[in-house]
């Protein structure tokens, strides 16, 4: 799995390439950490690349959102059908906005 970090005025993106399983989800929370402690209150999931999410990576997804809070926002953006399959049979689908791009969740991101 790699991982890039793009910043966009107050939104930081994550582009999540390979495949999130339980040896990738130590490298994300901690890289979410840290745009936490900088601040962060709004990130994207760019999950174009992403390849397969395993429940642990799903897991991290969750914990990540919590540690956001009531004033943080995560987004997800540009699964492909396989990774949107496992969002929508997992329920997690209902707990989080899904964008059809990246530009769509930075618009979303920027309206709030």
């Amino acid at each position: 799995m790699e991982l890039l970090v793009e910043t966009v005025e107050d939104i930081h993106i994550v582009h999540i390439r390979g495949r999130l399983d339980l040896t990738g989800v130590s490298e994300l929370t901690d890289r979410a950490d840290g745009l936490m402690t900088l601040g962060a209150t709004k990130i994207v999931m760019d999950c174009r690349d992403l390849q397969y999410v395993s429940s642990s990576g799903l897991g991290a997804f969750i914990g990540i959102a919590k540690k956001l809070g009531p004033d943080g926002k995560l987004v997800f953006a540009a699964m492909n059908q396989h990774v949107q399959n496992v969002f929508e049979m997992t329920g997690i689908a209902n707990l989080f906005e899904i964008s059809g791009s990246k530009e769509a969740a930075v618009r979303s991101l920027s309206a709030v």
